[in-house]
């Protein structure tokens, strides 16, 4: 598996920092941001192939976020993961194209096995 830039972005710390360790340790280059302002300066300089995204960020949802990340990078695949589940949520995410969407609390395990299966379909 070629090393594929991982963009994590969520204002729970804990999830962060869990995520950044076992998705590192399975061979990703993962970066975390807490807030938009942190997520558009790393997809600037990272250029993340993956973002996985919490949808409900204080300063604004999964799906705002994602129009911006898409414009640094037109081919960021998304994963969204969520405290609770709206199945008109569920569909519009996947209407727009994000790959997955977890709900909290989620096996991170499961994530990476998803996330190490996809990315060996490149």
């Amino acid at each position: 598996m070629d090393k594929n830039t991982v963009l994590v972005v969520d204002d729970q710390h804990l999830i962060n920092v869990m995520l950044k360790e076992v998705l590192s340790d399975s061979g990703f280059d993962t970066h975390i941001a807490s807030n938009h302002l942190e997520a558009v300066e790393i997809a600037k300089s990272e250029r993340p192939d993956i973002a996985i995204l919490d949808v409900n960020l204080p300063d604004m949802d999964g799906f705002e976020l994602l129009l911006i990340l898409r414009e640094i990078n037109p081919d960021i695949k998304a994963i969204f993961i969520s405290g609770y589940f709206d199945a008109e949520y569920a569909q519009r995410a996947f209407a727009e194209g994000v790959i997955r969407y977890f709900i909290k609390p989620f096996d991170i395990f499961e994530l990476v096995t998803f996330l190490v299966e996809f990315s060996s379909l490149d």
